[in-house]
């Protein structure tokens, strides 16, 4: 035999197992596993309407926020579940059909989570401006740092105002609204001015009724001269900005969502809340088993994107650059709201 012919022997015997070893590896390869995220089911409860402009919007907007960027979590949501006996029902209802996290969007959920906790094992709750003292094995709260934005409208307010008189109406003096009126007395003080002189409080003592909050903030123009009008909870909101349009030259500062046509050229400073970001919080500790140690308690505040501050047409672009220092201040610890979490 040749040498040239042993050659080329040689050659196509390399080839032929390399090809078979090719095709061997490639079909004794076991198959690639995609994993997907686990589903998990997460309902929302909401204390009143979705459109009511204020707390329960401002709820419903962070939920489909938190949704859109968790496409693995499965949802529902019912509003208009305010009475504690309706909260336990609808809860329980959730929790029967599989749902794991259950998010009750209000101050009233607190009692009525901590009472049924027990009697649904693996089930967790998170009430939002829920108290520290119904947090539990199975119960976390959340509230909003209202001070820190309550105490630069505060500031913003006391300075723009001609008569000097700042009005505040809100629903009842609890949570989130107790905590603005801190933050509004320790921002007027800050800018120089005595909030025991300056700011006038109205609690109506029902988020619900617009009739009442609307008499109550013209009750403050008329009577006090108040020239800016802060308002807070559902439709007391409505009502303080059904009031304020009908006295030109009366500024006001609204919460939670932020709806520049219903105020036009009368607007402050708008004040949006984005519960997303606890929403989140809420939703990692229990894929991290965090939940499963015990309820946790979460802020949103100026920091982590939970509340936004956004200039009104009222606002002169010089004092909002002040504020910008002020909310820096709040955010780097070196001005104090007067409340410490």
């Amino acid at each position: 035999m040749s040498k040239s012919l042993l050659v080329a022997i040689i050659v196509i015997i390399a080839v032929v197992a390399g090809l078979v070893g090719y095709y061997v590896a490639n079909v004794t390869r076991p198959a690639t596993t995609v994993t997907t995220p686990m589903q998990v089911a997460m309902a929302f409860i909401f204390p009143g309407s979705i459109t009511d402009t204020a707390w329960n919007e401002a709820g419903y907007q962070s939920m489909l926020s938190f949704v859109g960027s968790h496409p693995e979590v499965k949802y529902a949501w019912v509003q208009g579940v305010y009475d504690p006996t309706q909260i336990v029902s609808v809860a329980k209802s959730y929790a029967q059909q599989g749902y794991k996290l259950i998010v009750g969007v209000g101050f009233q959920f607190g009692p009525p989570f901590a009472q049924i906790a027990s009697q649904t094992p693996g089930v967790y709750y998170l009430a939002i401006a829920g108290a520290k003292e119904y947090v539990g094995p199975q119960v976390s709260g959340a509230n909003i740092r209202t001070d820190q934005s309550c105490f630069v409208e505060g500031y913003i307010a006391i300075q723009i105002s001609k008569t000097k008189q700042i009005g505040y109406v809100a629903g009842m003096n609890v949570s989130e609204l107790g905590l603005c009126e801190i933050g509004l007395r320790n921002g007027i003080k800050y800018a120089g001015y005595d909030p025991d002189k300056v700011l006038h409080v109205v609690y109506t003592g029902d988020f619900h009724d617009v009739t009442k909050a609307k008499l109550a903030t013209e009750s403050l123009i008329q009577q006090y001269h108040v020239d800016v009008i802060k308002s807070m909870g559902d439709g007391v909101q409505l009502g303080a900005i059904s009031a304020v349009k009908e006295f030109p030259g009366v500024f006001i500062m609204p919460s939670s969502t932020y709806h520049p046509e219903l105020y036009a050229e009368q607007l402050l400073v708008g004040e949006v809340w984005d519960w997303s970001a606890v929403y989140s919080q809420f939703y990692n500790d229990y894929l991290s088993g965090k939940l499963a140690s015990g309820g946790q308690y979460y802020w949103a505040d100026l920091a982590n994107g939970g509340i936004k501050l956004i200039q009104g047409s009222a606002c002169p672009s010089d004092l909002w650059q002040k504020a910008q220092d002020v909310i820096k201040g709040i955010i780097n610890g070196t001005i104090s709201t007067g409340f410490t979490p």
